[in-house]
Parts: structure tokens; sequence; C-alpha cells
């Protein structure tokens, strides 16, 4: 397939964009009609005649306008419009090529199949269309049987499977293809955004397949020559790995390549398996043999296993029938979890030797099933980003060492998994984890991540331990709802309004928040002074928060972000003199100018949770104005926060173009400035993990409580997490 002269106007394509589903806004996409359209910009580009593209689109509201603007005669992506394009209008087409693009959502169906969802689908009616049966379609007589020399499906759609009864509730999808294959020499080129149960992921309203795709397309197609698809995957591959090395991105795109071979290859993008050392040799040595005696005692249990785990498994099964212990244990080996999974099955039919299970680990370091695995990262997924930091949360605070690469649910229970190992007829730390979060949460998901963890439970035979720590959880969960100023996660917010009058005088009021519970502690809607302010507040937390545990935040307008908070003092008239920032963690923070590009704020913020304060951005004490800060950021858009250096002077341009540019995370020197300040800024960023940053703040604190010039006295920090709001602005009744 190398680079040659095309005459693209012999070219035709199919391109589908589901973002609207009948199962509601929970259901909504925003991002795959703006691919469609710049695959068909593309495609137009070269010189294919709009009237070759059929383009079916199910667009949000918000985005029907640019599918009408680029092709008034777009048709539904339902599923009859789908059928009737497949298996009817493509019979007589005359093309040389032809070109097939889908994104939207996609599961994985029991039996391992691929279902890509039409917009009809809702939860208790998950219907769609069978991408490997599509495949299977090109070489029947829904094609021609000469021409359409070669076809290029692209699909960018998650192969996830669903939370375990979901999953056994999605029907099987519709099979366009009937007839027999007539063409089997059809070059197919088939390109997808994922392995089979994994996530196609999103980035800024945008599949990120796509968009690495088509950078590789455009540049390999310039001048209107044929890309070579052999290199435009070798440049998509290399993207991806880089995206893997330095962003820890764990969505591995595979491809099908068929050259005259309808069986073809499978080409995945992920590492492959690392060789066994000599201890999992051993390993593995030990469970086929353990394996053999089982099969020996029971015939047929083999085939019954087989059974079983291609509905979990994704590679082909053994080819041997029945297989032998060796194929079985070589099979789960090519799969994640495969040799637990295994265990479970075996498990289930006939009594199994415990030990088994400790080789498992040792081959694989994994101990859930690989349902187990798919049920909790999905079950995750619901939670949105703010119920994955706060599921992080509850881990830290059980395993305080504890380190996570990502907040990505994936690789959050990939995290877990590996580091909260079973210990030997003891609980497993991860299902600690699940049900101290599920307790203090609440909610229909909490109910079933309890469901899942006993049931995970049950299978290592330590139902009664999960019965005891599930009680302690719900009594911790009571305490916390009873008394949250008790809990260690608790906040107090407090709003600072614009100053009136001589400038000094502000409206103000706080809550206590914890998780979703949110108390109502003060409201002064008659502007008070600093000084009150301080008085006011030192009485509220003396009741209500406690020492070194309460992280105390300040929301103020962008003119406010330098007021000296953290230097207020507490028992001013008393004995215990004291400066606030000493005896608690204190940010400011600042909402304005965020939903601009709150989902650059998002992006960055999820980062705060797995980066280190190496991973900040510095900017450079030059940049004074709004569009050369702007200008830079555009460059850091994965910088979790920005250190910055510049002139007082500058500092209203600089914090404004931060915080347009969605940076949560803002660390400066209240007074030096240039290298002053950089060169105290450097002692202070010597910690290990972003995520720790107020409380190490507050110790350096307390540490220039008794020297002036220690370098902690001056420090500030802007720490705006996006998923913990204040509550509604509350009307002022004063004037």
């Amino acid at each position: 397939m190398t680079a040659v002269a095309h005459d693209w106007r012999r070219t035709h394509a199919v391109i589908v964009a589901v973002e609207q589903y009948s199962g509601g806004d929970g259901w909504t996409l925003d991002g795959p009609v703006n691919d469609a359209l710049a695959m068909r910009t593309w495609l137009t580009g070269l010189g294919v005649p709009p009237e070759n593209i059929r383009l079916l689109a199910s667009p949000t509201e918000g985005n029907k306008a640019a599918v009408e603007a680029a092709d008034r005669d777009y048709r539904p992506a339902d599923g009859p419009t789908i059928r009737q394009v497949f298996m009817e209008e493509l019979r007589s087409l005359d093309a040389d090529w032809l070109w097939i693009y889908w994104a939207g959502h996609g599961v994985q169906a029991p039996g391992g199949r691929w279902s890509l969802l039409y917009p009809e689908a809702r939860d208790r009616d998950i219907r769609g269309l069978d991408a490997l049966n599509l495949m299977t379609l090109l070489r029947t007589e829904h094609l021609p049987k000469r021409g359409v020399d070669r076809v290029t499906v692209i699909i960018d759609a998650c192969w996830q499977a669903l939370p375990l009864r979901a999953h056994m509730m999605v029907p099987k999808p519709d099979e366009p293809a009937t007839k027999p294959e007539i063409n089997n020499a059809r070059e197919i080129y088939w390109m997808r955004a994922c392995q089979p149960g994994a996530v196609s992921k999103n980035q800024q309203g945008a599949g990120l397949f796509t968009s690495v795709l088509l950078r590789q397309l455009e540049a390999a197609s310039a001048g209107g020559v044929a890309p070579d698809l052999d290199r435009v995957w070798q440049g998509v591959r290399g993207e991806f790995e880089r995206l893997g090395r330095e962003e820890g991105l764990r969505q591995f795109p595979t491809v099908h390549i068929s050259r005259g071979d309808r069986n073809g290859e499978d080409i995945p993008l992920g590492p492959p398996r690392s060789p066994l050392d000599e201890q999992q040799r051993r390993e593995r040595t030990k469970l086929i043999h353990a394996i053999g005696v089982l099969l020996g005692e029971r015939p047929g249990l083999a085939g019954e296993a087989v059974v079983g785990l291609c509905e979990q498994f994704t590679t082909d099964p053994p080819a041997t029938t029945p297989p032998s212990a060796e194929d079985l244990v070589d099979w789960a080996l090519e799969n994640p979890h495969g040799t637990v999974t295994l265990f479970a099955e075996l498990s289930a039919r006939a009594p199994v030797r415990t030990g088994i299970r400790e080789a498992c680990h040792l081959l694989q370091n994994q101990w859930l099933t690989h349902a187990e695995y798919v049920g909790l990262v999905g079950l995750l997924e619901r939670l949105g980003q703010r119920g994955w930091h706060d599921f992080a949360e509850v881990a830290r605070e059980k395993y305080p060492t504890m380190a996570l690469s990502s907040l990505d649910p994936a690789a959050l229970v990939d995290d877990l998994e590996a580091v909260l190992l079973p210990p030997p007829k003891q609980l497993p730390q991860l299902l600690r984890v699940v049900e101290h979060f599920a307790a203090l949460c609440g909610g229909a998901v909490a109910g079933e991540l309890q469901a899942w963890s006993l049931k995970c439970a049950k299978r290592i035979d330590l139902e009664g331990q999960l019965h005891e720590r599930r009680g302690e959880a719900q009594e911790h969960a009571e305490r916390v709802q009873a008394d949250p100023d008790t809990v260690t996660d608790q906040r107090i917010q407090i709003r600072l309004h614009s100053p009136s009058g001589d400038g000094q005088r502000r409206a103000y009021e706080v809550w206590s928040r914890r998780g979703d519970n949110v108390n109502s502690l003060a409201k002064a809607d008659t502007p008070a002074s600093l000084e009150e302010i301080q008085r006011g507040l030192d009485r509220l937390l003396s009741g209500h928060a406690r020492t070194h545990d309460t992280l105390v935040e300040f929301f103020v307008t962008p003119t406010d972000l330098e007021l000296a908070v953290h230097r207020w003092q507490l028992d001013a008239e008393g004995p215990l003199e004291r400066s606030l920032g000493t005896d608690y963690p204190v940010v400011v923070r600042c909402t304005e100018l965020r939903e601009h590009q709150r989902h650059l704020w998002e992006r960055r913020w999820e980062r705060v949770g797995t980066a280190g304060a190496e991973d900040l951005h510095w900017l450079s004490a030059h940049y004074e104005t709004f569009k050369q800060v702007n200008g830079d950021l555009q460059g850091q858009e994965d910088a979790p926060g920005v250190v910055l250096t510049s002139p007082v002077r500058a500092r209203s341009e600089v914090f404004n173009a931060c915080l347009f540019g969605g940076v949560p995370v803002l660390i400066w020197h209240g007074e030096a400035e240039g290298a002053a300040a950089q060169a105290e800024l450097e002692t202070l960023l010597r910690t290990e993990r972003l995520w720790s940053l107020p409380q190490h703040l507050r110790k350096l604190r307390s540490a220039s409580e008794a020297d002036e010039s220690h370098h902690g006295r001056h420090m500030a920090l802007l720490w705006d997490d996006p998923h913990r709001p204040l509550p509604d602005q509350l009307d002022l009744s004063a004037p």
C-alpha cells in the first residue's frame, strides 16, 4: 500500500456520527459530529465529490447546525437507516475505494461481540450493530463482487463491557450479513480506537483516536496522493506510545489488515506480553500440572470451562478440542486477569486447591477476575471525575503511602489492584476501600459497589470478613454524618464579596462542607472591615474546624487574590496569638473566567491527584501581558498548575490569563519577584506529591511564626477544585 496517485472521484464513503440517544442526557456525547465532519472535510479536500459521501448523524441540538451546514441532505443515524445503507444502497456502488467511519457509543456484548449503539439505545434496550459482522458484510453481495478493491473502516467507539448486571442485558447486536462471502480477495484495513474491553478517550470535544489518525492521514495524503496506510498506522502507533510514556495514557488502538486473505491479521498497539521470569515459569508449570489433574478427574470439564471463558476472554480459544491444561493456561496468560478468571471458572465447576490461587497472582500480579475488573471500572466510570477524586481520597486516607499514576478509572483500579494484593486469608485491602467509599457516598452506585465487593468476597471465601468490615465502614460513615467536623476531609469555605466603599469593607458568607453535605455557618450581608471578618472567622473556626486538618478555602475576586489571608490573626486579643495559615491549610480560590474553558480546568485538575511538584509549569518572569501568558499556556494543556515570579505590577494580567486558561493550582511569593522569588519557591516545592501541597505549606507557615525571614511566610496558593464549588450565591438583603 505505497503512496501513489489516486483518482479520488472514484472514492465513496459512509460516515456515521451518533451523539443523541434515547437513554437521555446521561447517554449524550459531544464530539462524534465534530470528528465525523473533520473526516468528511479531509475526504472532500482531496477531491471526493460530496455526493459520494453518505452522512448519517444523530447530533445534539448544539451540533445540529454544523451538520446541516456541511450536508443539508444528511440522514438520521438510526437503525433502519443504517441497515438500509449497508444492506441495500452499497450493492450497486461504482467505486474503487470505500471509506467507512463510525463515532459514538460502543459496548462489549455477551460473547465478546462489539455492539455499535444506535440512537434508539437506552438502559433497558441497548441495541446496536455488530461491528465484527460488518466486516463480513464487506465481502458479501451487499457490495459488488467486482470493484471496490479496498475498504478502509475506522471506528472510534468504546469496546468496554458494562457492569455485569447491565452486560447480561445487552441484546445480541444486529448482524446485517447473512449471505455467503463472494469476494475474499478484497483488501480491508480496519482501524479501531481501542482494544476489546477498553475505552476510547475524548479530549476537548473530539475523539483522541480520530484526532491522531487525521493528523497522520493529512500528512500522508499531501498533494492528493493515496496515503500509505501502513505508514499512517505506524504514525498513530508512535503517537499513542508517546502519550503512554509521557502521560500514562492507557488507550491502545488496534488494526486488522486483510490483503487478499479473508482471515487477515490483528496488530495490537499495546506492548507484547513480557516473557516469564524463572519463578513465573515454575508457577506456570505448577498451574499446568494442577489443572491437568483436575481435568483428568472430570471429563468434559475443559470444554465447559472454554464456554464460560469465551464470554470474558478476547483472544481466540485453543484450537484443540478438548484443550489440554497447557492450552488453557497459555490462553489465560494471553488475557488480562486471565489466570484468576480461569481459576474462578474451574472453581465454580469442581473443587480446586487454593494453592493454585497464589500461582495465579504470581503469574499476572492480579487477583480480580476479568468480570470483576470490568464491573468495578464500569461502576467508577459512572461516578464521574468528582467521584474518582473522592474514591482516590478514601484510598489515600486508608493507605497514605500509596502512589496513584492516574485518576482514570481503569488506571485507578490497576494501581489499587497491584498495590493492594490480598494478604493470606485476609480481606483484600481494595475491598475495604470500596466498602468505606460506598458507605460514605451513598446512592444507587454505592449499593452496586457493595454488591460487587460481596460477590468478590464470596469467591475467595471471605464473606464473613467482608460483613465485619462493612459494619465498621457503616459506623464510620454514621459518625461522619453525625459530626462532620471530626473528619479530615472537611472544608471551611468563605466567600469574600467585592470590596465596597473605601475598598476594605466586604460582605461575606461561610459554609462548612463535607462531600455533598453543606452547612451554612454565617452570612454577613452588611459589609464589614477585614478586622471584623477575621474576628468572626476566628470564632467560627474554633467551633467548627480541626486545627491542622480542616482545609480553609477563601473564594475571592481576581482583584483580591493577593490578600494575605493566611496571615490573618487568630485569638488576637488573647495570649495565644497566631496566624490562620499556621493552624490550618489555607488556600485561595477564584472561579471567575472558568466557564470559558472548563474542560481545561477539569483536565488539569485531574492531573493534580497524581502529579508531583516537578510537573508544575514555571512561567517566565518576563511575561507581563495576558497575551504572553495565554500563548505560553496554550502549549501546556496538561500542566496541573503554574508557578509565577512575575512583578507585582503585572500580576493582575497574569492571574487573569491563568484563570482563563483553566489553571487550578497557582503558586507565587507575596512580596519577592524574579530570581529572589524563584529561589524561595524552589525551596517550597521540595515535596513529593502535588496533592500534599496545602499541608506542606501549612507546616512551612508554622515554621515562619518563629522566623519572619522564613521562606514560607509569604507563599500564596491558589488551589481551585472544580468539583468542590460553593453553594449557589445567596441574595443579600441589605443595600
